[in-house]
């Protein structure tokens, strides 16, 4: 809808100027255009201090923690960018952590529409009974145990046995939902499709 459209300015313009602060960093390291850019570079080159050079954001995708389509969650804020090289910790709005499962990779799974990740406290046939009514996107619902037995995806997101996780397509956390149960689920399905945050 329109919500979903104007939506896209705010995400993408977010990350385009992300994008132009990053090379135009990379730039100034380059062709440095004043004195003290001069120093600096001859400095981080002379002292082996690699990682000024490189920041590692060229390769990383923009996260979408300010985006109206990301529902907040209090008890999982974004605590900011991670060092060069260490994971993020999920958290609404940042890019789902990849990693090998039984049945393939976990952003493999994303790719259909939005997934639904439950806790071993949540019941999946519920879910998806009640979500199945009021969601037209295409939509899993599946159990962490389901996915993963050994424990080790709940481990690594630190996903709570009472949680919702909501995925977009695009393998980014849409919302992270404690104590979740369908109708929380559908309206955090709701905003990330571009409806108000309050429906």
């Amino acid at each position: 809808g329109e919500g979903l459209l104007e939506s896209y300015h705010a995400e993408r313009h977010a990350a385009a100027r992300e994008n132009i602060e990053v090379t135009a960093a990379t730039m100034r390291f380059l062709v440095p255009r004043t004195v003290e850019e001069r120093m600096h570079r001859r400095a981080v080159l002379e002292g082996g201090r690699v990682a000024e050079v490189d920041s590692g954001r060229f390769a990383e995708p923009f996260w979408y923690v300010d985006s109206p389509l990301t529902t907040p969650e209090p008890s999982r804020p974004f605590r900011g960018r991670p060092p060069k090289g260490a994971s993020c910790e999920p958290a609404p709005g940042v890019i789902l952590p990849d990693m090998a499962l039984p049945g393939g990779r976990l952003r493999e799974l994303c790719r259909d529409g939005f997934l639904v990740l439950l806790g071993d406290m949540c019941d999946s046939s519920l879910f998806m009974q009640v979500l199945g009514k009021v969601i037209t996107a295409p939509l899993a619902v599946r159990g962490l145990a389901e996915i993963d037995g050994t424990g080790s995806l709940a481990e690594r997101l630190g996903a709570g046995p009472d949680e919702a996780w909501l995925i977009r397509p695009d393998s980014h956390v849409a919302a992270i939902l404690p104590h979740a149960g369908p109708e929380s689920v559908a309206a955090a399905v709701s905003r990330a499709l571009g409806g108000s945050p309050d429906t």
